[in-house]
C-alpha cells in the first residue's frame, strides 16, 4: 500500500484513492461478464453509474479482527484462478490495510466460533473508505466451518464469491455457486451462507438510494 490512499475526514473526493478506484473497476468487470439480464444486472447498472461519482472521504479507522488471519489464505485461492477474479481479489488486498473489520452488531461472545469466526468491512458506504449513503459495497470473511445467519434487509443485494463455500436463500436448499459465482437477494429475503474447510470470502453490493432509510445497525 502506498501513501497515495490516505482515510481523510469529511472531504468531498474530486478523484477517488487509486486503489479504490482500481478495485471498483475491477468489480464491475468481474460482475459485468457474469450478469444476465434482469434484476442483478439492473442493480449493478445503478450501483456503478452512481459510483461515477466520488463522494465523502471516510474517517474510520483501520481495525482487525481474529478472522483476518484467514484473508491472505482466501485471497490465495481467488488469485489462482487467474483472469478477472484474480484481479478483483488482487484489487482488494491492495485496500485491506485500511479496512475496518467489524462483527455483526448482534455477535456475542456467547457465539461458539462466530463471534471470532467472521467479519465485514464497508468499502463504500457508511464508515467506508468513502463514506456515502446510496451505495454500499463490503466484503465479509469467514472461518472455515463457520455459518452466517440468516438476515435480511430492505435493499437487494448482490454477492461475487471469491471462494468455495455454501449459500441459501429465500427458504431454498444450500447451494454451492463456486469461486466467481453470483448470489442475488431480492429486498428482504433471508439469506445465510457458510463456510466448509476453506474460509469463505465474498463482496457485496448494494443500491439503498438516497430516499430510503436503512440504520446504520443493519448487519450485511
Amino acid at each position: 500500500m502506498t501513501a497515495a490512499m490516505p482515510v481523510c475526514s469529511h472531504l468531498v473526493m474530486t478523484m477517488r484513492p487509486p486503489e479504490l478506484q482500481h478495485l471498483t473497476d475491477r468489480l464491475e468487470v468481474a460482475l459485468d461478464a457474469r450478469l444476465e439480464t434482469g434484476p442483478a444486472r439492473d442493480l449493478a447498472s445503478v450501483v456503478f453509474a452512481a459510483l461515477r461519482r466520488p463522494a465523502t472521504a471516510g474517517d474510520s479507522m483501520p481495525q482487525r479482527l481474529p478472522v483476518c488471519d484467514q484473508f491472505d489464505r482466501a485471497l490465495d485461492r481467488v488469485c489462482s484462478q487467474g483472469g478477472s477474479l484474480a484481479e478483483l481479489g488482487l484489487a482488494l488486498k491492495s485496500v485491506d490495510p485500511v479496512l475496518s473489520w467489524e462483527r455483526r452488531p448482534t455477535a456475542t461472545p456467547g457465539d461458539g466460533g462466530f463471534y471470532d469466526g467472521h467479519a465485514n468491512a464497508t468499502i463504500v458506504g457508511p464508515q467506508g473508505i468513502e463514506r456515502r449513503d446510496d451505495v454500499w459495497i463490503g466484503v465479509s470473511l469467514m472461518a472455515p466451518h463457520v455459518t452466517y445467519p440468516e438476515h435480511h434487509h430492505p435493499p437487494a443485494e448482490i454477492y461475487i464469491a471469491l471462494s468455495p463455500g455454501a449459500w441459501r436463500h429465500g427458504g431454498s436448499d444450500w447451494f454451492t455457486p463456486g469461486i466467481g459465482g453470483l448470489i442475488y437477494n431480492v429486498a428482504d429475503t433471508p439469506h445465510a451462507m457458510r463456510a466448509g474447510p476453506e474460509p469463505l470470502l465474498a463482496i457485496w453490493c448494494l443500491w439503498t438510494g438516497k430516499s430510503q432509510v436503512w440504520p446504520r445497525t443493519a448487519p450485511p
